[in-house]
């Protein structure tokens, strides 16, 4: 089988090589006055190509075929390198979403319960305010009922006063002798029935 691979190889040289001869060096072989030198110098860089060609088959072949074989390794481990990252890009981008879907009901209910509090925070609010104001209008309705009864007072005090003034300046015009006496058997019985 080598053997028949090889044999294949040598006839496909030898048939490129033949083709190439002929193409390049039609016009050398057609000319009537053209010179040896020129055919041989084209035939000698073919046979020096075939020869370059066969060197590097024979020789070179084992070392390029691992070259390349590592450098298609190479480029498998970086693709799967790649396609870890892509993979690892991927889930972190679906939890990064799955956080932020998680963050979006978080703030709702967060936003929610800020909402529900605020909402008892006031009601509380408005009950002490509605309680204060029922206390300073207690506070004043008293004040008040103090300040009337202190201008009752006041205003029977000076009632008084004005009477007792009037009746000091009017009772001694009506008075006569017997009333006074009256007035001092009236005292004196009361004083000796106090006793």
């Amino acid at each position: 089988m080598k053997q028949m691979k090889a044999v294949f190889r040598i006839s496909l040289v030898l048939l490129t090589a033949v083709l190439l001869l002929h193409v390049t060096g039609l016009q050398a072989f057609a000319a009537e006055k053209a010179e040896w030198r020129g055919t041989y110098d084209l035939a000698m860089k073919w046979v020096n190509f075939f020869i370059l060609v066969f060197v590097v088959v024979k020789f070179g072949k084992g070392p390029i075929m691992r070259f390349l074989r590592a450098q298609k390794d190479d480029v498998a481990d970086e693709i799967a390198r790649l396609d870890r990252e892509k993979q690892e890009m991927i889930a972190k981008i679906q939890d990064a979403q799955a956080t932020l879907a998680e963050s979006d009901i978080r703030f709702a209910e967060l936003k929610e319960r800020i909402v529900r509090d605020g909402e008892r925070k006031k009601q509380e609010i408005i009950a002490q305010a509605q309680q204060q104001s029922e206390l300073m209008m207690s506070s004043a309705e008293q004040k008040v009922a103090s300040q009337i009864l202190q201008a009752q007072r006041n205003f029977r005090e000076e009632l008084i006063d004005m009477a007792v003034e009037l009746a000091s300046s009017r009772l001694p015009l009506e008075m006569t002798e017997d009333d006074d006496q009256r007035m001092v058997d009236l005292y004196l019985a009361s004083s000796a029935s106090g006793k």
